[in-house]
């Protein structure tokens, strides 16, 4: 007989009691070394059911590892998308009610609930439970003699019964079988790539032999029947190209070209076998969206019209003489179109659409009408799609809290898959097959400092160091504590440390997507930014530090940029299209402080006002009393940079780009003077990050990225056939 444990089974963990039935942990008869958990928990407490309903569950496979599959399977009813995120949010809930069960004073290095490294959890401590609880099933041999023995009955009645009983079981063994073998397919990646840098937005050729990405603003091309060849490089370095498609011969591809001295945009074809090039039609540098239609009469992609506000979606004839015709919004858009894809059939084109800065969609366009659907909510960062050969689903990456996976979506239930692929980007099918290839793009992000004291500064130290991702710092010289963003959560939240990164404490938990957290100039507030409730746009956020209670600015706008205070910390700045806006903590209307679309803002006195434009480089002043005087601080010449970059009482450091290398500089307020500190590899600073300065530490924090895995992947999964 086999014993098996009862799913509402009360048990103990270290004399805890926990009760299924009514959520609850009961710590009363806990034998905790641990003098504070004595201190605090001298009764019982509740927790969400799933919390529980997972503990109840790794402690009926005690002491067996259960995998994140399983895990998802049973307790979130198989719903990977939501359960993906919800497990690693549970294990850290039980984690920090349970730790102090087998830890000793201080110690916090221990744990009761085991990661085990790409598999799943284990529960460490030995749950007792009630022989009551214990309840035994007949074996399956048992079981499957007593089915033989009622079907061998069943076939005496007769001819026909057993000539259909034939039918019925050898259609379902062959349905089973067929299942079976589909279940037994091994999720299976190939390595494409190997060399130094990031390789992007794969795709393959037509015949499945030729492979072009993106790399280091050019395009390569690399034979996949002799992969051990030196793959090769198509277009010059006079111009700059992120991707390419093929068109249906695969004899030329399609891509947008950008002149780097002019800085001209064309749509542009190169025949493989004489490397002509011709220009198609203008394109938009800052998009390289594009798609062919399924007859290859037809491009569709991105590109903003000199005579129209927005950037938006055109289709291209691939004949004599053809303009771009626009099939998107023109006019007072709420969004921006950011990728784009023809259906293998014709009838649909998928759009990446974001709505604010902090959020993206996905919709369907049928061709024929021009009707529109949505299909996702509240997604982050969509990094490429691609439809499945069918025409029914679509196979997307999205970046969730600095964490990008991929995704299937079944575009008329709208049902989401997770296809449980790590790092997967820039997804496109191979031509009529289901295997697909995609970058491998894994990228985590830690907060790091420069101490400016030394005599040669020679390297910036990690301030945190982790498997999780912290970012965009912020230092109060008030608090002396630093704010900055991280996903150990599972989700992005604001947490705190202090200079030292030890003392961390978590602010929010939202579940959302929060950004760019900062610091009022008395200490007492948190500005920052988080989805609105439609996941459409983003609204200016204010956490009172000593209450925990967060209110929401009055603001007509759907976008808001980066956060930062007046002098007094009555009025917080925020750019809109309307330009720099002033957001009373009264939630009276807001107030145009400059019609000019501002990046990031930072007061310097009562007066005067630093920021970053949008549309030109350098860094300007401006006098709050007299805005419409604006001056340039540091010409674009030597100021290139968007956020970061921060002030102190004698100048500002900033970050400077080169090819192949970075340089942190400063510049004197005294002298008018850059002088270079350090110089870094490439694309050690993210262009998202930001700066901040410890006055008593001489400190430079900033946020500092880390590529551990950056190659093209070939891709066979049993989801996808």
């Amino acid at each position: 007989m086999m014993i098996e444990i009862k799913k509402e089974a009360v048990f103990t963990l270290a004399g805890c009691v926990i009760t299924p039935s009514d959520n609850s942990l009961n710590f009363k008869g806990c034998s905790s070394n641990n003098e504070q958990m004595q201190d605090i928990y001298n009764d019982k407490i509740s927790l969400q059911p799933k919390f529980i309903e997972l503990l109840s569950y790794l402690a009926r496979k005690y002491p067996n590892v259960v995998t994140r599959e399983e895990l998802i399977e049973n307790i979130w009813e198989g719903n990977v998308y939501v359960g993906t995120k919800a497990l690693t949010n549970a294990i850290w809930h039980l984690r920090k009610h349970l730790n102090p069960l087998v830890s000793q004073d201080n110690d916090s290095g221990t744990t009761t609930i085991e990661t085990v490294r790409k598999t799943g959890y284990r529960l460490l401590i030995e749950p007792e439970f009630s022989p009551a609880d214990l309840v035994s099933h007949p074996e399956v041999l048992e079981i499957e003699q007593a089915k033989v023995k009622e079907l061998s009955g069943k076939l005496q009645r007769g001819i026909i019964g057993l000539v259909i009983l034939f039918v019925i079981v050898g259609s379902g063994v062959f349905f089973h079988l067929h299942q079976d073998s589909k279940r037994l397919i091994q999720t299976e990646q190939t390595r494409l790539t190997r060399g130094a840098g990031a390789e992007l937005y794969p795709a393959v050729s037509p015949d499945g032999r030729w492979l072009v990405y993106g790399k280091g603003a050019n395009l390569y091309l690399k034979d996949l029947q002799n992969p051990t060849n030196t793959p090769k490089r198509l277009t010059t370095k006079e111009t700059r190209e992120k991707r390419a498609i093929w068109t249906l011969d695969g004899r030329s591809l399609l891509y947008p070209s950008e002149d780097r001295e002019s800085g001209e945009c064309h749509l542009s074809q190169i025949m493989l076998d004489s490397h002509e090039v011709v220009h198609l039609a203008p394109c938009f540098s800052d998009s390289s969206a594009l798609d062919l239609s399924p007859d290859g009469s037809a491009i569709i992609y991105i590109w903003q019209d000199k005579l129209v506000e927005y950037s938006g979606l055109y289709e291209l004839a691939l004949s004599f003489d053809a303009k771009p015709v626009r099939i998107s919004c023109d006019k007072e858009c709420a969004y921006r179109d950011r990728d784009v894809a023809f259906s293998p059939d014709g009838r649909w084109i998928a759009i990446s659409r974001r709505f604010g800065n902090i959020s993206e969609d996905i919709f369907i366009r049928n061709r024929a009408s021009g009707d529109e659907f949505r299909i996702t909510q509240g997604l982050e960062d969509i990094r490429g799609l691609t439809w499945h050969p069918d025409s029914d689903r679509l196979v997307f990456s999205t970046e969730n809290s600095g964490v990008r996976a991929g995704y299937m979506i079944d575009i008329e239930s709208k049902n989401i898959t997770n296809l449980d692929v790590v790092g997967f980007s820039y997804p496109r099918f191979v031509p009529g097959s289901s295997t697909l290839v995609f970058s491998k793009y894994i990228k985590d992000f830690e907060i790091a400092y420069l101490e400016l004291d030394q005599v040669i500064p020679t390297t910036i130290f990690p301030l945190s160091n982790s498997e999780f991702s912290y970012r965009n710092p912020d230092y109060s010289s008030i608090k002396q504590r630093i704010v900055y963003v991280s996903n150990e959560t599972g989700y992005n939240e604001i947490w705190s440390s202090d200079i030292d990164g030890r003392n961390r404490k978590q602010h929010t938990d939202l579940k959302r997507r929060v950004a760019y957290p900062s610091w009022s100039h008395d200490g007492t507030m948190l500005a920052f930014l988080a989805p609105d409730d439609k996941n459409e746009g983003n609204k200016i956020h204010i956490l009172d530090l000593a209450t925990g209670g967060i209110s929401i600015l009055a603001s007509p706008y759907q976008d808001h940029r980066r956060p930062s205070w007046d002098l007094d910390d009555k009025q917080v700045f925020s750019s809109t299209y309307d330009g720099l806006l002033a957001f009373s903590l009264t939630n009276s209307r807001p107030t145009v402080v400059t019609p000019i679309e501002v990046r990031l803002a930072k007061v310097l006195n009562d007066s005067q006002l630093i920021f970053t434009k949008t549309d030109e480089s350098g860094l300007w002043i401006l006098d709050l009393n007299r805005p419409e005087e604006i001056k340039v601080l540091i010409s674009g010449d030597i100021f290139d940079e968007n956020y970061n970059w921060v002030v102190t009482k004698k100048g500002v450091y900033f970050r400077e780009l080169h090819s192949g290398y970075q340089l942190i500089n400063f510049w004197s307020f005294n002298t008018n003077l850059t002088t270079p500190i350090l110089k870094l590899p490439a694309s050690s600073l993210t262009s998202f990050g930001a700066m901040s300065y410890i006055p008593s530490k001489r400190r430079l924090l900033m946020t500092l990225s880390e590529y551990s895995k950056r190659d093209v992947i070939m891709l066979k999964h049993k989801l996808l056939l």
